[in-house]
């Protein structure tokens, strides 16, 4: 892989800042160019410094949304939402809405589905968040392309039962890539590995079921 020395140390940089924006302040014939080179190498670059990524999830803001909502409403409108929230939280976070958007935004993109759902009205309390109309309508918006983001993946969503097919599909696969790789391993150490995979996928599985228990108790 060829890696351009000028342009590494921008594809590292730590910004808060969305890549459009960033690359406005580069002269626009640098834009376009620059711009592909940091989004096509930014994961290269971490595999290559073995760069852990730290993904937030949005059930502490929610928490704190529901506190406040006990005051401004009541405790059993509160109470009200917070299952339908916890389930829309779920789904967001087995799409990529958590790298798109901030924890405080799915959360309250939760609570606007929960009101919905429930038949609270939560208006007043969303208004109440933003300091005037423009930052208002702006967060509507957000809060909009993220129930229009889930939506999008409901539709490529699949059956349990034929998510189990796939998953012994490629567990087939990966064993005979074992298998054919790594011939002098003795069949007790093939089993121990298959055995290890087998847990790490149900441990996968049971994730979600123990948040939302948590949550719930």
């Amino acid at each position: 892989k060829q890696w351009y020395q000028r342009r590494v140390p921008i594809t590292a940089g730590e910004y808060t800042i969305g890549i459009d924006k960033f690359v406005s302040m580069l002269e626009e014939s640098l834009q376009f160019e620059t711009g592909s080179f940091i989004l096509g190498n930014e994961f290269l670059l971490m595999e290559a410094l073995d760069y852990s990524l730290t993904v937030y999830n949005s059930y502490r803001p929610l928490d704190g949304f529901l506190i406040e909502l006990e005051h401004k409403l009541s405790k059993e409108s509160a109470d009200c939402l917070k299952s339908h929230a916890l389930s829309f939280i779920n789904d967001a976070i087995l799409t990529d809405a958590t790298l798109i958007y901030s924890p405080s935004q799915i959360a309250l993109s939760s609570l606007v589905y929960s009101s919905e759902q429930n038949k609270v009205e939560i208006g007043g309390y969303i208004k109440s968040l933003t300091p005037d109309t423009v930052t208002h309508n702006k967060l509507i918006a957000t809060v909009t392309k993220i129930r229009q983001h889930l939506q999008l993946n409901y539709k490529f969503q699949i059956s349990s039962s034929k998510l189990k097919e796939l998953e012994a599909k490629c567990g087939a696969i990966s064993k005979s890539l074992e298998i054919d790789g790594d011939e002098g391993s003795s069949a007790d150490e093939r089993q121990q590995q298959q055995q290890q995979q087998g847990e790490r996928i149900s441990k996968r599985r049971k994730t979600l079921e123990e948040m939302e228990t948590e949550l719930l108790s």
